[in-house]
């Protein structure tokens, strides 16, 4: 590849590329970058390295003549950024393709794919390979509990990655997790989601079995088998698959899952025989999945049981993955990334699990671009009525929605009402709030929702 110094990121501020800018940043590159707005946490840890940093975009930004522009995938055509490195003919690429060239090269890539769950199966199995002393590489999309970057370029023979279905560029709209070279596949869940690249089901399956196709028959396939999308994407795979779940017909079977104060154990059988009883922080039966996958996954690499169930009973979890960040009126608030109707209803539940005795607060930003439409209107409904109040902030960029694709906020407080549950929705995060300090108790708990900043609602709640 070409001799490079100097590295622009044009969309610095995602999770993926933050990571890799400050990774590169830390090995003697120049990087600077360029976004619209700097949230919290990935903003906050860019701005704590000193970089180079611009608020929006100008094609003035480029004038420091870098050896190589980044385009993310939330940049489009117009961008005078992306213009510029068009009409300047400088070189360009998009981040899975610097991933796939600078750091994964001839290391066994260990790809987490699925609609949830993979920013905590990366996280959990980046930790058990770095405390079984393999100094793994690893791009997470999210910050582990405890760490200060979810990227790691390590010494080792292991690049452990987040597999994730969105496009990779205006210039290439093919998944990013195909740039990934996956030797050991994880496959947790498939649904529906990003109705903005995505026809339908059968649309992102495709993919899916596309991605199956390019693992080698050296390597292994970790599939969630009580998922039958999941099924369906490898039933026809050239590699071994480990199909994992709680169903009799996995290979690999969990069994008596138990939650006793704050521990959450269960057993996992192989082929019906006993391998490992792993005890972890109190957790619902999708992290459990994601525990199981990871397990599968070491033992695949031939880590020791010791070390994994000394990992698993310390993980701590993921920033912004049911993550406690302080209390409101006595009432303890968490915040959690769901923005689709499965996660948010998985969320609401372990919460419910936590604090059978309590009032839920529920608080939902329609953000993202399957959950500010239509699609899941029904399903989001169901989801949100797990908690007892729901407050449901401003659909984001609706402007840019047509009447017929929006999500009818109207329909949406109205069906939740139905099910005898309060649901009120505020445009402005200061009214929501007001609405939560009022509502909220040592008898409740709050749950935030969202994969933004919620238009600064932890700062107006003094958190």
């Amino acid at each position: 590849m070409f001799n490079v110094k100097k590295i622009h990121f044009i969309g610095i501020s995602g999770t993926l590329m933050g990571n890799a800018a400050i990774y590169l940043s830390r090995q003697g590159y120049e990087v600077r970058g360029s976004d619209k707005a700097f949230y919290p946490p990935i903003g906050d840890m860019l701005r704590n390295e000193k970089m180079f940093l611009y608020e929006g975009f100008d094609e003035k930004n480029l004038d420091w003549e870098p050896d190589l522009v980044i385009i993310g995938n939330a940049i489009s055509r117009g961008n005078p950024e992306a213009e510029k490195t068009l009409n300047d003919r400088m070189n360009f690429m998009a981040l899975p393709e610097l991933l796939k060239y600078m750091f994964i090269g001839s290391k066994n890539s260990v790809v987490v794919s699925g609609t949830h769950g993979k920013t905590s199966t990366t996280s959990i199995i980046s930790k058990i390979f770095t405390d079984a002393g393999k100094d793994p590489s690893y791009l997470i999309g999210g910050i582990p509990v405890g760490s200060d970057t979810g990227f790691k370029n390590g010494g080792g023979d292991y690049f452990i990655i987040e597999g994730d279905e969105y496009d990779t560029a205006f210039f290439d709209k093919r998944p990013k997790f195909v740039h990934y070279k996956p030797h050991c596949l994880i496959i947790n869940n498939i649904e529906f989601d990003h109705g903005d690249i995505y026809r339908d089901l059968d649309h992102i399956k495709l993919e899916f079995t596309r991605l199956v196709n390019i693992v080698p028959g050296n390597g292994l396939i970790i599939a969630n088998y009580d998922e039958q999308n999941v099924r369906d994407v490898t039933g026809k795979a050239f590699t071994p698959v480990a199909s994992f779940g709680q169903s009799g017909e996995c290979l690999w079977q969990i069994r008596n899952v138990k939650n006793e104060g704050r521990e959450t154990s269960f057993d996992l059988f192989k082929a019906g025989e006993p391998v490992i009883s792993p005890v972890v922080k109190r957790c619902g039966i999708y992290q459990i999945y994601n525990f199981t996958a990871g397990i599968i996954a070491s033992l695949f690499y031939g880590l020791d049981k010791t070390t994994i169930l000394d990992t698993l009973k310390t993980f701590d979890g993921v920033k912004r993955r049911m993550e406690h960040r302080g209390f409101v009126n006595g009432a303890e608030l968490i915040e959690d990334f769901a923005h689709h109707p499965t996660a948010v209803k998985n969320v609401l539940a372990e919460v419910r699990g936590r604090y059978p005795d309590k009032k839920i607060i529920a608080a939902f930003e329609p953000r993202s671009n399957t959950t500010k439409r239509n699609i899941f209107q029904n399903e989001l409904a169901e989801a949100l009525s797990i908690a007892d109040e729901v407050v449901i902030g401003k659909i984001d960029r609706e402007d840019q929605l047509s009447a017929e694709e929006k999500l009818d906020m109207n329909k949406l407080l109205e069906d939740i009402r139905a099910k005898g549950k309060t649901a009120v929705h505020y445009n402005e995060s200061g009214d929501i709030a007001d609405y939560i300090k009022y509502s909220a108790d040592e008898n409740s708990v709050i749950i935030i929702m969202t994969n933004g900043s919620f238009d600064g609602l932890f700062k107006k709640l003094g958190i």
